[in-house]
């Protein structure tokens, strides 16, 4: 047996693991097919297709080696376009504050000025390749597609934070304490609170304003952090293809203008992520580990998902290093300096233990659900875990699964963009991540990259296929877009050095066009101005449907046991920030004989609303016109033009209540990270 198991190492020490995972990612990709039998998940069944064409990639990248460099663009187009991207950006400031908001006509605008950047990444020639002016660009650009969101959106965009902000902010700042937090799982993790609050104090503007120059501002330059990152690995070049995909990707967007503590503690964790791939890919020291635990203490106290998820890729760091002590992953030669010194496992194992540690003791304090954060979680879970129906219990996949009618042609068109954002870029993470696997090419920071996108992958397409959501996948992917930028980057540098001219110059080509395009459209970028009206919803809100909310509360004041109904996601304005609780509206005839009072609003008539109707609870109508959800019986007792109130002209049972919450109650909805449905629906 000894003898055949040193055979087996022997023979292994022989081989190329990178290839070796590239016939494996094959293999992996036809067993995978058969999921398109029990998911109709684009992401699901996208992701064995770009794990087999990065295979192919690869295994064609190893067979051939074409090292004279990409073919560059004239010299004049390579001249000139700094300046048109410059211009465009300008252009995108001024018609976003003529319009209003981000209109069609600027995301077309800005899907060209992502398409030259990306050409110039791709296609300057060395001598004209500028790196600090790049850098102005793409930070100029995203700085510009975030803050005209920001400061041309009336109230906020998004769900949660109308509790964060203008309720538990405000409240925080008029009071002076920490005692609107008060059982709540945020009165342990109150640092997003405190800084808008004492943004707000030290500037003397609004809480909102606070919002945006601390929180707002910290995530636009938050992705210079994967930059400096990338660098340790990568030429300029590369490191700036990274810096450009982390700041444009549909994700990042999200949270960059739906600002809550999951924005923050993206924040802190691209900080932890930066300085543990620092340290682990140069000599650490103090100043190092001292900066990570920083930044751990940070995410700790400011949002649960996110300690969860620094959690993850630490624990990834200290496995990756362990298991690189062994002999069979050493490189031939020692050039790529792979430590394997006792102190270096010590300082992970402390740093793991630490974070460990401080999070269960947090948690153990954190009041949630009439328990401690950690008590419930675990309720939760251990419920989640009873009630699957084990593999391939895809129930509650979505609002539209639960509509039960056939997508258009736009929604079918609104799917594939939203998953060609991640698959695109998942597909070259896939051909980084065998890079790494061969041992010249490996290191204990790229290894950690590719386990944290391994496990997070896990948590996001692995767990709900058990039915178990209890992670709010959702709040993932900007997460994993860290190491998967990172290590696409990687990816992609190793195909642009091997592949002939022509495949290489037809994938950039590709990705260029398209990467900036899908993301311009994408459903979690766009939800303050959705791209495609019927087919989005859209998160943000007129200044006339915010002031009808505080008069219609004064008009209709609330009685106990009594809700406002309406479309989601207008009813969480209401109950989170508002007059009082509300529910999207049951627009079944019996649903509507049994409310009090209905309110519409003209967005309904566009679609993309969630409604109830019998018992399917997150049903989107297609449109609902003011005659429709009010009906010839009821009088209208408020209209502003935009929005409707009209309220039941026969009395009411109050018990025999047929709305639906659809994360429009208290933010403090089940699983381990924030509450209530999250901004971007468009996402598994």
């Amino acid at each position: 047996m000894a003898s055949s198991s040193g055979r087996i190492y022997g023979w292994l020490e022989s081989q190329r693991f990178d290839v070796i995972g590239a016939i494996g990612g094959l293999l992996l990709a036809v067993m995978m097919l058969p999921l398109r039998l029990i998911a109709s998940n684009l992401y699901i069944l996208g992701i064995p297709v770009m794990i087999g064409l990065a295979s192919v990639l690869y295994l064609l990248a190893v067979r051939t080696d074409h090292s004279e460099g990409l073919p560059a663009m004239p010299i004049w187009l390579g001249r000139l376009l700094p300046s048109l991207v410059l211009l465009g950006t300008a252009l995108l400031i001024v018609l976003g504050l003529w319009q209003g908001g981000r209109t069609p006509a600027f995301y077309n605008l800005a899907t060209l000025v992502g398409i030259a950047i990306f050409a110039q990444v791709f296609f300057t020639r060395e001598r004209d390749f500028v790196p600090g002016l790049l850098i102005v660009q793409i930070m100029a650009f995203a700085l510009t597609i975030r803050f005209i969101s920001l400061f041309t959106t009336p109230g906020f965009t998004g769900i949660d934070v109308w509790t964060h902000v203008p309720n538990w902010s405000a409240a925080i700042l008029e009071s002076g304490s920490l005692a609107p937090l008060a059982d709540n799982k945020y009165y342990a993790a109150p640092l997003f609170h405190l800084l808008t609050v004492s943004t707000s104090l030290l500037s003397s503007v609004s809480v909102r304003s606070g919002l945006i120059l601390s929180v707002g501002t910290a995530m636009a330059f938050s992705p210079l952090f994967v930059y400096v990152a990338a660098r340790l690995f990568v030429s300029e070049r590369w490191s700036l293809f990274a810096l450009a995909v982390f700041a444009i990707t549909a994700h990042t967007i999200e949270w960059s203008i739906h600002l809550i503590p999951t924005s923050l503690g993206l924040v802190f964790f691209l900080g932890v992520f930066y300085l543990l791939v620092r340290a682990l890919n140069v000599e650490p020291g103090g100043r190092e580990f001292l900066m990570i635990v920083v930044f751990s203490i940070g995410t700790i106290l400011t949002h649960q998902i996110s300690a969860f998820i620094m959690l993850v890729v630490t624990g990834a760091g200290l496995f990756a290093h362990l298991l690189l002590r062994f002999d069979l992953f050493s490189p031939p030669s020692r050039v790529r300096g792979i430590r394997t010194t006792q102190g270096d496992s010590v300082s992970l194992t402390g740093l793991l233990a630490f974070d460990l540690g401080f999070i269960t003791f947090m948690w153990s304090l954190t009041p949630y659900h009439g328990d401690t954060f950690l008590a419930t979680t675990f309720s939760f879970f251990r419920s989640t875990l009873a009630e699957s129906e084990g593999f391939g219990d895809l129930s509650g996949e979505g609002a539209a699964a639960a509509a039960g009618a056939d997508p258009t042609l736009i929604e079918q068109a609104v799917n594939y963009i939203d998953a060609a954002v991640f698959l695109s870029l998942f597909m070259l993470t896939v051909v980084g991540c065998l890079y790494v696997l061969r041992r010249r090419n490996i290191s204990h920071a790229t290894f950690m990259c590719g386990v944290s996108v391994v496990v997070m992958l896990v948590f996001i397409f692995g767990f709900p296929m058990f039915g178990i959501r209890t992670f709010i996948p959702q709040r993932w992917y900007a997460f994993l877009a860290a190491p998967m930028a990172l290590l696409s980057a990687i990816g992609v540098a190793y195909l642009a050095r091997r592949l002939n001219p022509p495949t290489i110059v037809a994938i950039l080509l590709v990705f260029t066009l398209v990467f900036p395009a899908v993301s311009m459209a994408a459903t979690n970028s766009t939800i303050d101005d959705p791209r495609f009206e019927g087919a989005q919803t859209k998160y943000s809100y007129e200044q006339s449907e915010l002031n009808a909310v505080d008069t219609i509360g004064d008009i209709h004041p609330l009685e106990e046991g009594e809700r406002y109904h309406t479309d989601h996601p207008y009813n969480t304005v209401f109950s989170r920030a508002g007059p009082g609780p509300a529910a999207a509206a049951n627009i079944s005839d019996e649903g509507r004989q049994n409310t009090d009072v209905l309110i519409h609003r003209e967005q309904q008539r566009l679609g993309a609303t969630f409604f109830v109707e019998d018992e399917e609870e997150g049903r989107i109508s297609p449109a609902m016109s003011r005659s429709e959800l009010c009906g010839a019986e009821r009088h209208y007792s408020y209209d502003n033009g935009e929005v409707a109130a009209c309220p039941a002209t026969w009395e009411i049972d109050a018990s025999d209540d047929t709305g639906g919450d659809l994360g429009g109650g208290e933010d403090t909805g089940g699983g381990a990270g924030d509450g209530g449905a999250d901004a971007g629906g468009g996402s598994p």
